[in-house]
């Protein structure tokens, strides 16, 4: 396997961490949640986007592709 191979993989799951992150969102927007619940699935994305972070920095290291800026 090539770094690109392994990065491809690894942007695979970051987009999964994404779509968690999405679908948590969508929790917090349920009406009437008890506030334990909230502030544990707030923690939890917390968490994902943590992943994320470092998702990304793999992909970007093994790549060697950088973000653009604006």
């Amino acid at each position: 396997m090539t770094n690109f191979d392994f990065a491809s993989i690894i942007a695979r799951n970051n987009a999964g961490e994404q779509e968690a992150i999405e679908g948590y969102m969508q929790v917090l927007a349920t009406p009437g949640l008890p506030p334990k619940l909230y502030e544990d699935i707030k923690e939890i994305i917390s968490d994902e986007m943590n992943h994320s972070e470092k998702l990304s920095y793999w992909a970007t290291q093994l790549s060697g592709i950088k973000p653009a800026t604006s």
